[in-house]
């Protein structure tokens, strides 16, 4: 990822993303032109856009743009999950080394300011929320003997995460763009499948990625330098119980982090964006502190 790379291609209706640079199978990053430091200094330095499952990417694309539009000397690092990633969890770690790497890059120059922090992560829904937690392993992994374990100075967003394992929401997860009549029709076999999953998982046979995951974001030693968080999430949410989230967030204040949640009303999984999105990028700039 070199300091002198070239200006990014445009992005076109077919490729919304082509401006950002592939760095590794599930990461992508975007440096800006140069801007002032006066422009720089109270803005974050890199913005870290976790995507949910299999996410499109003209979907993906409306958060970035937004998020260039709002802080237009933020580098951007785009880390992307698929349902082979939920199905076979061990290939995330290697891919978020690639985005560890990225992050140690944005931040070779000293932080000048921590106001606001100096770096944002946005997770949605439990894909994003699998690559952030691999991002913690990640990060203190690569450190060397004088680098920190841990994320800079960092606030965090969790869009409709994190969340555990539930039958019902696991047949949900699964049945999303199936037709209703193709639903019921597989609906008997997702069950099924999905309690011998939650008993090989009891009885230790599968690990329960789900639950590590969900653990990480209160307990790694990644994200002690955070300075706040806020959840984003429904109870009209099919795929992630708000009762995890709530339970998430009453436990994150017990360990001393500082949070806020922010509950939509009627909005599905990742979509609070679309049921009232003046307040949800108030919400960001409330807790970027810009």
């Amino acid at each position: 990822m070199p300091s002198n790379a070239p200006a990014p291609a445009p992005a076109t209706a077919t490729k919304p993303l082509s401006f950002m640079e592939k760095v590794g199978p599930l990461v992508f990053f975007y440096r800006p032109s140069e801007t002032s430091s006066i422009d720089a200094a109270f803005q974050p330095r890199l913005i870290i856009i976790s995507s949910w499952t299999d996410a499109r990417d003209v979907h993906i694309a409306k958060y970035i743009a937004k998020y260039q539009a709002l802080y237009l000397a933020a580098q951007l690092l785009l880390l992307k999950s698929t349902m082979d990633c939920i199905v076979r969890p061990a290939q995330i770690g290697p891919a978020m080394r690639v985005a560890a790497s990225a992050v140690r890059t944005a931040f070779q120059k000293p932080v000048l300011s921590s106001s606001p922090p100096p770096l944002l992560v946005h997770a949605f829904s439990n894909g994003g929320s699998s690559s952030i937690a691999n991002l913690y392993e990640q990060f203190a992994a690569t450190a060397g003997p004088d680098d920190d374990k841990g994320l800079p100075p960092h606030v965090t967003i969790f869009d409709s995460c994190p969340g555990l394992f539930r039958i019902p929401r696991a047949v949900a997860f699964v049945s999303v763009g199936l037709p209703f009549f193709q639903q019921l029709i597989i609906a008997p076999f997702l069950y099924a499948f999905a309690a011998f999953w939650t008993a090989s998982m009891t009885l230790g046979l599968l690990p329960n990625s789900l639950a590590s995951w969900y653990k990480s974001h209160n307990e790694h030693l990644g994200n002690t330098a955070e300075v706040r968080r806020v959840y984003i999430y429904s109870a009209a949410d099919a795929l992630t119980d708000h009762k995890d989230v709530e339970t998430h967030a009453a436990e994150a204040k017990t360990k001393g982090f500082s949070v806020t949640l922010e509950k939509y009303e009627g909005s599905a999984h990742v979509a609070h964006l679309r049921k009232d999105e003046p307040r949800y990028w108030d919400i960001v700039k409330r807790t970027i502190g810009s």
